[in-house]
């Protein structure tokens, strides 16, 4: 199976199972499944992948998709229940990520059993100061914030000029396509700087990270239209705000 193909795949995937957890659960779902992508998502960064189009073939980082469902995420908390639902998602998401971050990094500070080796290796490859995830976060939160904030905002803007449902396309796409250019350049940049990849491989993959965002966008949205009329049950809809 292409990368490719498994892309498409996992974004059905993503993007269904934060349908999912509003059905079941509302807010909070939402919010959980949040947190959930952002720890995964600075974890995956750090795996590199090729997209093979046949006749070009892009080199682009793992974690575009927990991205692009984060946003889908944070629209929907915009369009059910307005700007301060949505602004409080992504507060609530970098203090739980940063706060996984810590406690891991702590983990990395005991002295491990031979048997554990493995497993020590890993946690100080990823949770280590020096870790891919530990710089993954440092980088990727302070971008996020303000890409998200970016998303949140722009949304709230162009839903008060028209907050139709038939342009909810407009949106959702609207706010996701500047606000994931700005969190591509900026967390790209970051991302060499701190040594996460070669910095002489910046340009290609930013180039192939907005592609690849941008497809995710356009797969998004039918599903945000979708899980726009899923009625909640009343005593979830109530919770988180």
């Amino acid at each position: 199976m292409s990368n490719l193909t498994i892309f498409f795949l996992f974004a059905f995937i993503n993007f269904g199972l934060i349908a999912l957890v509003f059905r079941l659960f509302g807010k909070n779902g939402i919010l959980s499944y949040i947190i959930l992508s952002v720890i995964a998502a600075n974890m995956q960064v750090n795996k590199g992948i090729i997209f093979d189009l046949g006749f070009i073939e892009l080199e682009a980082t793992l974690g575009n998709v927990m991205f692009a469902g984060i946003f889908l995420a944070t629209d929907l908390l915009n369009e059910k229940y307005g700007y301060h639902a949505a602004k409080k998602a992504v507060n609530l998401s970098i203090v739980a990520n940063l706060s996984f971050v810590l406690i891991m990094f702590i983990s990395t500070l005991y002295h491990g059993l031979d048997y554990s080796e493995p497993y020590n290796h890993a946690l100080e490859l990823f949770f280590s100061i020096n870790g891919g995830t530990f710089k993954a976060v440092l980088v990727g939160n302070l971008v996020y914030f303000i890409s998200q904030s970016l998303d949140v905002f722009i949304y709230d803007k162009i839903k008060s000029w028209n907050s139709e449902t038939k342009t909810l396309w407009i949106r959702n796409n609207g706010s996701t396509l500047l606000s994931q250019l700005v969190d591509t350049v900026l967390v790209s940049l970051g991302f060499a700087l701190v040594g996460i990849f070669p910095l002489d491989l910046v340009g290609s993959i930013i180039i192939t990270t907005i592609v690849i965002k941008y497809l995710a966008a356009i797969v998004d949205t039918p599903f945000l239209y979708i899980m726009n009329m899923i009625k909640v049950p009343e005593s979830e809809s109530n919770d988180f705000v």
